[in-house]
């Protein structure tokens, strides 16, 4: 066996030199920036990229970049703030817990290079190492995915440290200026039983990891499911960390709905400051 070594920083310079002669990527990488990299220079060059990631007691594995599959942009559009997530060194890491992962990835990688077996495309694996369980979460491709999607966006491989700086700090969008709500006053009005219309613009694998058991209607499909919504009723719109749903809010105000709200922060807001067992992604 032949293994060679590379003593550099995976960059958006380099990414695509250095793939360009494997047939199989396997990302064992621990921040977002080189997360989104690696996942745009393995469509970009048509190559399986073989995901997974651990945290505290749990990780999960999946294959992305398949012809038919989704991307790691389908699973997470947008990048979280930073200092959102903490790091290893403030969650810690269960010591076992990278051999078992990547066991699974390796496993996926043999797959795919003998062509047998039934891939994890399409399919996330979550591991639970404290009660030692598996669950299974189907993923979708993301026909708007700038990625992969019908119309892609993205051509060439970009700043990922801007992109994921940026994008996190941004409040949801300072030029729409909707009104919101912050977790804690949702979760006050809902024990009062005011009635309230939640809806949920993520995408159906984000509502199975946890939700607000709110209606759920992707962001991409709102314009054409705008009747599914009674503009009587007042509405508070979620996603993950708010900016969908702030979208979502300025949509729905300029198509007539006067009592629409965004939750600050989304469901990270309110795993934060309501719920801290919410499952977080």
């Amino acid at each position: 066996m032949k293994i060679t070594t590379y003593d550099t920083r995976l960059t958006s310079e380099n990414a695509l030199e250095l793939f360009r002669d494997y047939d199989v990527i396997v990302d064992g990488t621990d921040n977002f920036p080189t997360r989104y990299l690696v996942n745009d220079a393995c469509l970009l060059l048509g190559k399986p990229n073989v995901y997974g990631s651990i945290f505290r007691f749990e990780g999960q594995v999946t294959v992305f970049g398949t012809p038919d599959g989704p991307c790691y942009r389908c699973l997470y559009p947008e990048p979280p703030p930073p200092g959102l997530v903490p790091s290893c060194a403030e969650g810690g890491v269960l010591g076992v817990l990278p051999g078992i992962v990547g066991s699974l990835q390796a496993l996926e990688a043999i797959k795919l290079i003998l062509g047998r077996g039934d891939l994890l495309a399409g399919r996330l694996v979550l591991f639970d190492a404290l009660a030692l369980k598996f669950r299974e979460l189907k993923l979708r491709k993301n026909s708007h995915c700038p990625m992969c999607g019908v119309h892609p966006k993205i051509h060439q491989l970009i700043d990922y440290n801007e992109f994921c700086g940026i994008r996190g700090e941004e409040e949801p969008e300072s030029d729409l200026h909707v009104p919101e709500v912050t977790a804690r006053e949702l979760k006050q009005r809902l024990e009062q039983g005011d009635d309230l219309f939640i809806l949920d613009v993520r995408e159906p694998h984000e509502y199975q990891i946890c939700n607000l058991k709110g209606h759920l209607i992707p962001l991409g499909e709102l314009p054409r499911r705008v009747h599914e919504l009674d503009s009587s009723h007042e509405i508070v719109a979620h996603c993950r960390s708010g900016k969908r749903s702030a979208q979502a809010v300025d949509f729905l105000r300029k198509a007539g709905f006067r009592k629409v709200y965004n939750l600050r922060g989304g469901i990270l807001s309110w795993s934060t400051e309501v719920d801290p067992t919410f499952a977080r992604y």
